[in-house]
């Protein structure tokens, strides 16, 4: 004799609701009141950035152009960096 036991499934927890360009564009706002502007320097991820753009969203998070203090002149790469929202919640950057 075989008994079978029926399980509730687990529940499946709903995606977030993806952000609309308002929000996201609250979100560039904010990081830009912070002092995350062109021509500002940083230090994250243990190296030293000239900021060259303003901030802007890629993908689900807030993004600069910087370019490395580490990288050859006369033609220094611009790369993108990353900043995660919720670690520059009430940081500024400093001249």
């Amino acid at each position: 004799m075989t008994h079978s036991i029926n399980l509730p499934l687990p529940r499946r927890t709903p995606a977030p609701a993806a952000e609309g360009p308002h929000a996201r564009s609250a979100k560039c706002a904010r990081i830009k009141d912070l002092g995350f502007t062109a021509s500002k320097h940083i230090e994250m991820y243990g190296e030293h950035f000239e900021i060259v753009s303003d901030p802007f969203t890629e993908g689900d998070c807030i993004a600069v152009h910087v370019i490395s203090r580490n990288d050859p002149e006369p033609h220094p790469k611009i790369r993108t960096l990353r900043l995660p929202t919720a670690i520059l919640v009430g940081k500024s950057v400093h001249n």
